[in-house]
């Protein structure tokens, strides 16, 4: 199948005074056209230098990363763009949602700079707001929704431009449990419609939602594989740190 996002060899490098600080450190991975991949670990772990290199809104130090087949490195800043607004549709973890738009005008705000007429901005939005169960609420302000509302709000507007991926960052985040696992419906159900879905988390009942997750700890991948292994390799983490709490080794 053909590979939407690959990282080869992707090292991101800082320099704080004397030392050097390797975000990402030699992290290779592919992700296929119709995959939902979860990409998790914990805070300062590199998830989220990879979610903003996968992006486009920052570049590796060394190594390269193809989105959609094109060498990113190779792309002047209209090209990055282009390929921005057109590939990756994007779900934040605070909604991002302008509160002076209402909501349909929230939705097309990606689309404004696809070079579309007006009127087809407004199909393409509504089309995107029935998708996900909110067309008769096109009129309301941000703040006359619910957060998993708002939520969803965000993730309309992600789809208005037909991506090719939808990069979600903490989609639920801000939102209690029972309206985070509406969120997580949705975004299986987008999978099982043909949408790529690449989910950055630290929660690791959330990343277990996915078909696929990759754990990054300390800048390198350790673990890329199929949820049920990835569920058996924390299940023993825990195990084992119970163990060590209760003396027993």
């Amino acid at each position: 199948m053909e590979a939407l996002i690959e990282f080869k060899d992707i090292y991101k490098i800082y320099e704080m005074g004397d030392q050097e600080v390797r975000a990402i450190d030699g992290v290779s991975f592919k992700v296929l056209r119709g995959e939902f991949v979860a990409l998790v670990g914990t805070s300062g772990s590199g998830k989220s230098t990879c979610m903003n290199i996968i992006g486009c809104l920052d570049v590796p130090s060394s190594g390269s990363y193809y989105l959609n087949g094109h060498d990113v490195k190779n792309l002047d800043k209209d090209e990055l763009a282009e390929i921005r607004n057109k590939t990756l549709g994007f779900i934040f973890q605070q909604y991002n949602l302008l509160p002076k738009l209402n909501v349909i005008e929230n939705v097309k705000l990606p689309l404004i700079y696809s070079g579309i007429d007006e009127s087809k901005q407004t199909q393409k939005a509504m089309a995107a707001l029935e998708r996900v169960g909110l067309a008769d609420k096109y009129k309301n302000k941000p703040s006359q929704l619910s957060g998993g509302q708002q939520q969803r709000v965000s993730i309309a507007r992600a789809l208005a431009g037909d991506p090719s991926v939808i990069l979600a960052d903490e989609p639920t985040g801000a939102l209690d449990s029972k309206t985070s696992k509406e969120v997580i419906d949705f975004l299986k159900e987008l999978n099982e419609s043909g949408n790529t879905i690449v989910l950055i988390t630290h929660d690791n009942a959330i990343a277990a939602q996915a078909q696929r997750v990759i754990r990054i700890q300390d800048g390198k991948v350790i673990y890329d594989g199929p949820t049920v292994g990835d569920e058996i390799i924390s299940a023993n983490i825990k195990m084992r740190k119970e163990r060590i709490h209760n003396n027993e080794i």
